[in-house]
């Protein structure tokens, strides 16, 4: 498995966790008088599980089996670590990254700053909701200008 496909899905299952430690919470705030707070939380429960868990995901894994891109050479390892096959043919692995910042920063952001702008209403935390929108849809890119032409090459071989 790919150092990014790892790193994806170890952060996928970070965020399952805490997406279900608040979903515990807010199941307990029902019988127990926990305040108001955890109203605040059902978003920031919510893009844990949706955007950190499951879009986290299936982007890690999908970098790992799509088929890889032909006409590029292989990867070169080193004596004390070979390379895997297809490595140099998933795509851009820098850009792959990015995704993953963009991912996660959007993730962390909205996280924190819907519930803060909840509690708050200060301009700043929705700022920074709508900054992570844009993390989102700049993330939805990313990974398309990476995928597609691994995509496209499904369809030569029809």
């Amino acid at each position: 498995m790919p150092t990014p496909t790892r790193a994806y899905v170890k952060t996928a299952f970070v965020c399952l966790a805490l997406g279900a430690i608040l979903g515990a919470l807010m199941l307990t705030g029902r019988w127990l008088p926990l305040g108001p707070v955890v109203d605040y939380v059902r978003v920031a429960h919510a893009q844990l599980m949706i955007a950190g868990w499951l879009t986290q995901l299936v982007l890690g894994v999908a970098w790992w089996l799509f088929p890889p891109l032909p006409g590029l050479s292989p990867a070169t390892g080193s004596a004390d670590r070979p390379a895997r096959r297809g490595q140099a043919r998933r795509g851009s692995e820098r850009l792959f990254w990015l995704t993953y910042a963009l991912l996660n920063a959007a993730v962390v952001l909205r996280s924190i700053a819907d519930p803060l702008y909840s509690l708050t209403h200060r301009p700043l935390f929705s700022l920074l909701t709508g900054l992570s929108a844009v993390c989102l849809a700049v993330t939805a890119v990313t990974f398309l200008a990476n995928m597609w032409p691994r995509v496209r090459e499904l369809a030569g071989h029809r």
